[in-house]
């Protein structure tokens, strides 16, 4: 599934800074991780039907394909380092870190300088990454390798602290389990897959696929697959002049009025109100 943003080759990296608008806007996801500092201001961070309350001093951990979407306080300072990368940028072996990201949650900066001790602030750790992705001097592929091997060992020092041992294996083994589903309807959602094509992928029975698929992403395959459609229709809608029609059918949909319901229950809009709002 191709998206809006890609990775400057070779590294699966990028950082920059951003602040949310006072406006709320659809939301969208990624299929790579994320990761979100708050350095100033207050506002709020809407994660499906999930809404985060975000200050200074938070950082923010996403998943990829989760829906979020962030909206500043009345006084519109709400200021981030917002930081995307793939598993890539991690060694093979060293992917297990990648779990602390199985779901959207919220941490303290003090709960990390205080689980962490050693590890510089986190303003001062996102702007040295910033300014080695800028500079781009040489070997800087391998210095941000190396940053982001152990931010994501600090970050996950500190999601253990909240686990039993045998509770986070758990979750270890399930995230290994369904990433093959996410691989499958990321490969085939324009096809007309369903819950027995999941199980099968899975090799699982369809009660247990859809249990599996439920707690690992937070909603189900129905839910996901659908979610998955309108963001790929939305990204044609936006960039090239095909007809709805053409697009609804290479997004998965057979007719035209479960693609204008979904796209509107999930967007807010019309497929040509979006087109239209995407032109002007």
């Amino acid at each position: 599934m191709q998206e809006l943003f890609g990775f400057e080759a070779p590294l699966p990296f990028h950082i920059f800074r951003y602040g949310p608008p006072t406006v709320l806007k659809e939301q969208h996801w990624h299929s790579f991780y994320e990761i979100g500092y708050c350095y100033e201001g207050s506002g709020a961070f809407h994660i499906g039907e999930r809404t985060l309350e975000v200050a200074a001093g938070d950082i923010l951990l996403f998943p990829p394909y989760e829906p979020h979407i962030g909206v500043s306080g009345e006084n519109g300072s709400f200021g981030f380092y917002f930081l995307y990368f793939g598993e890539e940028i991690l060694p093979e072996d060293n992917r297990q870190l990648l779990l602390t990201f199985r779901q959207t949650v919220l941490r303290k900066e003090s709960d990390i300088a205080r689980n962490c001790p050693g590890f510089p602030d986190l303003e001062t750790f996102f702007r040295s990454l910033m300014q080695e992705y800028e500079s781009k001097r040489s070997s800087y592929e391998a210095l941000l390798r190396s940053k982001m091997l152990e931010l994501c060992v600090r970050l996950h020092r500190l999601e253990e602290t909240y686990y039993s041992k045998e509770n986070w294996n758990g979750m270890l083994r399930s995230l290994s389990k369904i990433k093959p589903a996410l691989e499958f309807v990321e490969k085939h959602y324009a096809e007309p897959i369903d819950l027995h094509d999941l199980a099968s992928v899975l090799s699982l029975s369809e009660s247990r696929a859809r249990h599996l698929f439920k707690e690992c992403v937070g909603k189900g395959f129905k839910e996901y697959l659908a979610f998955v459609r309108i963001q790929q229709a939305k990204r044609m809608l936006s960039q090239g002049d095909l007809s709805v029609t053409d697009i609804y059918m290479a997004c998965g949909y057979s007719s035209s009025a479960p693609f204008y319901r979904t796209f509107q229950q999930l967007v807010g809009l019309s497929p040509l109100q979006f087109r239209n709002r995407s032109f002007s």
